[in-house]
């Protein structure tokens, strides 16, 4: 703007000096003949553009000032936005320093402190996966509000990554407790795809579930004493393609914990949620 505006001064100085010297001077013999003042000065033309020359520089002198004053105010807009964005890093470092232990991880590690050691390992990897599923869903959030997404669109996406259906969470369950030697693959197959095991009206028939030894049972009455036989336990039979797709959830999941990379996150999220929608169709089928 203020190049352009300078453009029209200069340009219109040359025009006027251009006509003012061509209506000043008169050419007799080779030789040039001033022309008075006043005849200038009462040249319509002459006056128009002397006219237009002090409106411009006028204008321009007015747009210097603005300009100026507009750079000044946007100085000390920046100083007060420094002074606010130091204050506020003050301020909340010095939370972060009296709330120190309250953060989630200092919590979890002040609650798990208190459990027998034995057990602090798999607390530990419950909260990992947790931490890495919030983490990732506020970043997830955080990118669309940056991008100027709404509070609903943030949340959204906030929620595709933080949820945890059940046959997600059976499965870490599973894992960890086979990872830390509470239970065996063999043990597990006893469960059904909801993490229960088979409901039998009548405990006398139940099994014994991670019985080695041969065992007999009895229904005693005042009377009599009657054995029972007892029925050997079998696995639950699941059919090959939720196996296979438990086996790969499970894949996912290590891969998932053990990534610090938010993009393969991202996408391992993606698949995990594919594959627990897979075998929630199959459970339904």
């Amino acid at each position: 703007m203020t190049k352009k505006l300078l453009y029209i001064v200069l340009l219109t100085a040359m025009i006027s000096i251009s006509i003012s010297s061509s209506q000043s001077y008169g050419e007799t013999n080779k030789s040039f003949t001033k022309i008075d003042s006043n005849d200038i000065n009462n040249n319509p033309i002459t006056k128009n553009i002397l006219k237009n020359i002090e409106i411009a520089r006028k204008e321009y002198a007015t747009m210097i000032q603005k300009e100026k004053e507009k750079d000044e105010h946007q100085k000390f807009i920046d100083s007060q936005r420094k002074a606010a964005q130091a204050s506020l890093e003050e301020e909340l470092s010095r939370m972060n320093t009296t709330y120190e232990e309250f953060t989630p991880r200092n919590a979890f590690a002040k609650y798990v402190s208190g459990v027998n050691s034995t057990y602090q390992g798999i607390y530990w990897d419950q909260f990992e996966y947790l931490n890495s599923k919030v983490t990732l869903a506020n970043e997830a959030k955080n990118t669309v509000l940056d991008n100027g997404g709404t509070y609903f669109e943030a949340m959204k996406e906030y929620t595709t990554y933080a949820t945890m259906p059940k046959i997600e969470m059976l499965n870490v369950i599973k894992d960890l407790n086979i990872k830390h030697s509470f239970t065996d693959k063999n043990t597990q197959s006893y469960f059904d795809a909801n993490g229960k095991l088979p409901r039998f009206e009548d405990d006398l028939n139940s099994p014994c579930y991670g019985c080695e030894a041969s065992i007999s049972k009895i229904k005693a009455s005042n009377k009599q004493i009657i054995p029972i036989s007892i029925e050997k336990t079998k696995p639950i039979t699941q059919s090959e393609q939720i196996t296979s797709l438990k086996n790969k959830l499970s894949a996912l999941q290590k891969d998932f914990v053990n990534s610090k990379d938010i993009i393969k996150q991202k996408i391992t999220a993606y698949e995990m949620n594919s594959v627990v929608k897979q075998i929630q169709e199959f459970k339904d089928s």
